[in-house]
């Protein structure tokens, strides 16, 4: 018996045994398991760091011929734009592609200010109403297909608040250069990041123009691909002068200009200027756009450090380029017309034309709809694609560098300070090409041809508007005007609003962004600038009465009276805001904006502007 229940007892301590290795042979591969998912998700997780980043938009055709473009020997994808939410997001992950976005804003006046009085064009400044880079070097792009971009279109006005060009304004005395149209694609660009231990010498590969024509490349990369692509360092022109300068002293806008090895590190927002003579090591920060003075909106631009550095303390090349560099922000006022070229498009102007279309351009805080609404502009500047430092993890380098740009005065060109003694005439004959607007200059009106003299009346919505418009169109149409009322939805038709106004010969418009739009008028064109209530004349005259003889264009000033501002139901007629305006001026800024520029409406006493309409009709007409 006892014999029995020893043997059972050993049976059983065999099978606890065997159990027990089951088990420990269960965990062991379950371990392995685990082991083999966490591989997986590593490669997973570097496969997509590896996934390309679309930073750059450029037109299909635009890249041909420039050295500018990635030297990695792969063919491009060609990939729809991004949508305008996901460049919203400094860090937006490049694999979530789609169609951009336009949902064009051009907000209206936050305050910027000025005003005159019959103030008569500067005829000195009008002997050439062209460029003086006319004979130089010219790059035709396609321009993006749209019908408000076709410079052959004409329109019937059929009412007065219907916007058109009319058929017997042609002018061809403007030729233009953007004759093609097309659709714009974005190649992609593989982006690594770089490697302080990579010094391999890479080769230069130019892209076939099969590539870059290629429309159906798929739009993910495998690992395999991405292993193939080196980050290797391009040997720098060791016979070429190493120049550092930065402007601190300029009272809008900070800038540093550089000459010799520049390597551009966008996502670490770095400019490096490498020498072997290296000795000040400084670092200077950079916000690069142009208004200085303004602290709340300069700490949301992003700052760009710029140092030199010895050879070894500074990242190798995986771009190399062979132009200039100019570095701006799409920050700020963004979307506001007066603010677009006075601080952003005029001094983009300044720096990059001088280079005749061999210029590269890099932005921070970008904004693809911004960029695409004045793509005109930049790509008449600039054919290549643009460097989007938000997010670019190459090493881009180049002979020179402008970082940041400078803003003369509101809407405004200083020859004394720009290159080539630069003007707003200049400047003027340079839209009109950018846009292949059809009119240079008005012309004196037959009105026995049947003609007349066409009036653009910009009508406001919110703050500043006249409540009694209907009453002013009238009585404009009565004295001879052909009216085209625009209100704040035409005005964002863009750039279809801009053939718009260079076909009226007159302007008109309460203080405000939308006078901005008097670039586009031809030569010896009128502006007429309504006042509200509150001392504004020098603010009017600061903003849009000073530059206008600059532009070759007139100026009319008409103040409102006390009693035809919105503001007499909201204030007695012994408040300060009647009796001393300028006592609310003296409260800030803030104050006077809120009061006179966001709380008025304007009932324009039509009986006393009529004599202003009266005198600018008869200046068109014989």
């Amino acid at each position: 018996m006892n014999k029995r229940l020893d043997g059972s007892s050993k049976i059983n301590k065999i099978k606890g045994k065997g159990i027990g290795a089951v088990t420990i042979l269960v965990c062991l591969i379950a371990f392995l398991i685990i082991i083999s998912l966490l591989e997986s998700n590593s490669r997973a997780s570097t496969i997509l760091d590896l996934q390309p980043s679309f930073n750059n938009y450029a037109p299909q055709s635009s890249i041909e011929g420039t050295t500018n473009h990635l030297q990695q020997g792969k063919e491009p994808n060609v990939v729809p734009i991004p949508s305008e939410e996901k460049h919203k997001s400094e860090n937006s992950s490049s694999g979530n592609d789609g169609v951009i976005n336009l949902p064009i804003r051009m907000t209206e006046d936050l305050g910027s200010n000025e005003k005159t009085t019959m103030i008569e064009p500067n005829h000195d400044k009008l002997n050439s109403g062209d460029l003086k880079s006319d004979n130089e070097e010219k790059h035709t792009l396609p321009t993006v297909s749209s019908e408000d971009t076709n410079p052959k279109e004409e329109l019937v006005v059929k009412e007065t608040n219907e916007l058109a060009i009319p058929a017997e304004e042609k002018d061809d005395s403007n030729n233009s250069n953007q004759d093609d149209s097309g659709e714009m694609m974005l190649p992609t660009k593989l982006t690594e990041q770089w490697n302080q231990d990579d010094t391999t010498e890479s080769s230069k590969t130019e892209l076939s123009a099969e590539e870059k024509s290629e429309t159906t490349e798929s739009q993910s990369v495998n690992s395999e691909n991405q292993e193939d692509i080196k980050s290797e360092e391009i040997p720098s022109n060791q016979n070429q002068k190493n120049k550092l300068e930065c402007d601190f002293t300029h009272p809008r806008a900070d800038t540093c200009t550089m000459e010799g090895d520049v390597r551009v590190l966008g996502t670490y927002s770095t400019v490096f200027l490498v020498s072997p003579t290296a000795q000040d090591t400084t670092e200077s920060k950079i916000r690069p756009y142009a208004r200085k003075w303004e602290r709340p909106t300069m700490q949301k631009i992003r700052e760009v450090n710029v140092k030199q550095a010895l050879p070894d303390q500074a990242p190798p090349c995986t771009v190399h380029h062979d132009v200039p560099l100019v570095v701006f922000s799409t920050g700020g006022f963004i979307g506001n017309v007066f603010h677009d070229y006075t601080d952003i498009l005029i001094p983009l102007f300044l720096a990059a034309n001088q280079y005749k279309g061999k210029v590269q351009f890099a932005v921070t805080d970008m904004s693809w709809w911004w960029i695409f609404k004045y793509l005109p502009i930049i790509k008449t500047l600039s054919p290549y694609p643009i460097l989007n430092l938000d997010q670019d993890k190459n090493v881009h380098c180049f002979p020179s560098a402008q970082i940041g740009v400078k803003s003369h005065k509101p809407m405004g060109v200083d020859p004394t300070q720009s290159p080539n003694g630069y003007t707003m005439q200049d400047f003027r004959a340079f839209i009109r090409k950018s846009f292949s607007l059809k009119r240079s200059s008005t012309r004196v009106i037959d009105l026995k041809s049947g003609r007349r003299p066409r009036l653009l009346i910009l009508l406001r919505r919110g703050t500043r508007a006249i409540v009694n418009e209907k009453q002013l169109i009238a009585m404009a149409k009565k004295i001879g005007f052909r009216v085209v009322a625009a209100d704040p939805d035409k005005t964002r038709e863009f750039p279809k609003f801009a053939h718009v106004a260079n076909s009226c010969d007159v302007i008109l418009g309460v203080h405000g962004a939308g006078l901005a739009n008097m670039l586009y008028l031809p030569t010896n064109a009128t502006v007429i600038q309504i006042l509200p209530w509150g001392d504004l004349g020098f603010v009017g005259r600061h903003d849009y009465g000073i530059p206008l003889p600059d532009m070759g264009l007139r100026y009319v000033e008409h103040e409102i009276k006390e009693d035809e501002s919105t503001l007499i139901y909201k204030y007695p007629r012994d408040h300060a805001v009647f009796t001393n305006p300028q006592a609310i001026h003296d409260q800030g800024w803030d104050t006077m904006y809120r009061i006179f520029l966001n709380e008025q409406n304007i009932m324009l006493n039509v009986d006393r502007f009529k004599g202003v309409l009266i005198d600018v009709f008869k200046s068109y007409v014989q």
